[in-house]
């Protein structure tokens, strides 16, 4: 059972972050298939995934909290039943978003394979990170659930930085969205 106990950072491996390819050509809306045929397009996608590769700096930023611990509208609805929750913050870093600008006022093409890569980089992210809190915690977990769906607001997301203590490295505008745009913020109800 995991313990309430304090900011944890989890640094992951390469390979705990690589998104599938097909996946990102797909996000970037491609069809794996077609692209297979095409050697430039081929060599442009391979290029941006190594660059992806190089440049992110991936981390999750995590806490246990009981739910006395948290604001009332910091838990969906749907896991008020809950007692013990996890929070997170996960990003690929400001080196993203910081070539995904470079890109654009070079090719359009390059920009948004890169945005691509780095939403799917950060859900794989978000995957790994679940797998090893589970084995390490003997913990089975609800599904992630991140400001801005259902009836959890984005702006909740600057109560998870806060809680978390993390507004040196991660930045919520007052609309919600976060700085570096490859974060996401998310609870999870730990079941035992």
């Amino acid at each position: 059972m995991p313990e309430v106990s304090g900011l944890k950072i989890f640094i992951p491996e390469k390979y705990q972050y690589m998104p599938p390819k097909k996946i990102f050509l797909a996000r970037a809306g491609a069809v794996y298939s077609k692209i297979l045929n095409d050697e430039t397009l081929m060599e442009v996608a391979n290029r941006i995934y190594l660059r992806g590769l190089d440049i992110a700096r991936p981390v999750v930023y995590w806490e246990v909290f009981k739910k006395h611990q948290l604001p009332e509208n910091a838990v969906p609805g749907i896991y008020k039943t809950y007692e013990t929750f996890l929070i997170c913050v996960s990003t690929l870093g400001a080196e993203i978003d910081e070539e995904i600008e470079r890109l654009s006022h070079i090719s359009t093409l390059e920009a948004a394979l890169l945005d691509a890569w780095g939403s799917e980089a950060l859900e794989k992210l978000n995957d790994s990170f679940e797998d090893v809190f589970k084995k390490q915690n003997n913990s089975k977990l609800t599904m992630r659930f991140s400001p801005g769906y259902g009836d959890l607001h984005i702006s909740v997301n600057k109560i998870y930085v806060e809680l978390l203590g993390i507004a040196d490295k991660v930045r919520v505008l007052d609309t919600g969205l976060m700085i570096p745009r490859k974060t996401t913020a998310c609870i999870v109800g730990i079941l035992y």
